[in-house]
């Protein structure tokens, strides 16, 4: 049977530390916003979250 391209090879549960920063200056150009992080164990940021 040809392997469904659309399935996920690896499917895992990983452990990572989320941390919710405020960015911004306030102005127009730059709001104050919530910016959320991902890292690892190891203190690597892995992903970011920035709205804007």
């Amino acid at each position: 049977m040809p392997e469904n391209k659309k399935s996920p090879r690896l499917v895992e549960l990983v452990e990572v530390i989320h941390v919710e920063i405020l960015r911004g200056t306030g102005t127009s150009s730059d709001p104050v916003r919530v910016v959320h992080q991902y890292w690892n164990a190891d203190g690597e940021l892995l992903a970011e979250k920035d709205t804007k």
